[in-house]
């Protein structure tokens, strides 16, 4: 009898172990199988020999990754969620310690930008700031929100296993569709909101999605295209029932879940993973905020609206 020891990639559950125990299980001559997910290690009991190219195969067909484990690397444990509150306050991390800088950042700077922009093109549009205004602060919300999430995962390039791939292309699809177009539906209607929100969902989670390929740009398209058709659904169904009372709510609950994608992101590629880090440019970011803020706020403001919101 002899044992295979392999450092898998991308198990975070036990429902990963049991998924990966089945495949594994089913390889000829293989006689036990053992998974840890805390330290992704993978012990095999297997007699007569067997090829491990193959078991590789068949562990990433099932959508993980694995190489072989000589005992010499070193296993660090997966940090833990309190870890990850603490790299967000290290300024010396050189991703998650940006995070929150940047964000506070580009509100601020977004904030003037759309105090400019009213000063020069909307300050005669009668009762702006009544109209608009409560709605164009989470907007700003809700593209920083996206953005920083984009952020993140463009920081580590393409360094995820499929499955996490898909969750991060249909989880920044889902939620910056639903955001954007729950504002723009708050103030333009469905049809224009849902145009927003889908065109911005789809972008974005096709944009992070295509980390792992083919499967995660679908999974982005579909979350961006259901997204943006809910949240423009949301504004026009409580367009008379409390709308600007859920907007926070609904805001606090789509950060609390990119919380704990950026979470997940910072335990895949820290831990038994080396961080391979792809230096993010502020100024692009920015700009492309700014384009997008100035968009939506064009839109919003000029765009066309359904009846309900003439």
């Amino acid at each position: 009898m002899k044992t295979l020891k392999l450092r898998i990639s991308g198990m975070h559950c036990e429902s990963c172990e049991i998924t990966l125990k089945r495949a594994i299980s089913k390889i000829e001559h293989i006689k036990d199988v053992r998974l840890n997910y805390d330290n992704e290690i993978a012990e095999i009991d297997y007699n007569p020999e067997i090829g491990i190219n193959s078991v590789i195969d068949t562990i990433r067909a099932v959508g993980y990754d694995a190489t072989v484990y000589d005992g010499r690397q070193k296993i660090i444990d997966k940090p833990n969620f309190y870890q990850f509150v603490n790299s967000l306050l290290d300024k010396k991390n050189e991703v998650e310690g940006n995070l929150l800088k940047i964000s506070f950042l580009t509100f601020f700077i977004l904030a003037i930008l759309e105090i400019v922009a009213y000063y020069g093109f909307f300050r005669n549009l009668p009762n702006f700031w009544q109209t608009y205004g409560y709605y164009i602060i989470f907007l700003i919300i809700s593209i920083i929100l996206s953005a920083v999430a984009v952020w993140h995962v463009k920081a580590y390039g393409n360094t995820f296993t499929c499955m996490t791939g898909m969750m991060v292309g249909m989880t920044i699809g889902m939620i910056s569709g639903f955001l954007i177009g729950l504002m723009v539906g708050a103030t333009n209607g469905m049809f224009i909101g849902s145009l927003a929100g889908i065109f911005t969902g789809m972008t974005t989670g096709i944009w992070t999605g295509k980390c792992c390929g083919i499967m995660g740009v679908m999974e982005g398209m579909m979350a961006g295209l259901m997204g943006g058709l809910m949240g423009a659904m949301t504004s026009l169904m409580l367009f008379n029932d409390n709308l600007k009372i859920i907007i926070p709510i609904l805001v606090i609950a789509s950060s609390i879940i990119l919380i704990a994608l950026d979470f997940l992101i910072f335990r895949e590629n820290t831990g038994t993973q080396i961080r391979k880090i792809n230096k993010q440019s502020f100024l692009s970011f920015l700009s492309i905020c700014f384009i997008v803020a100035m968009t939506l706020t064009w839109i919003m403001v000029y765009g066309p609206r359904s009846i309900l919101f003439q």
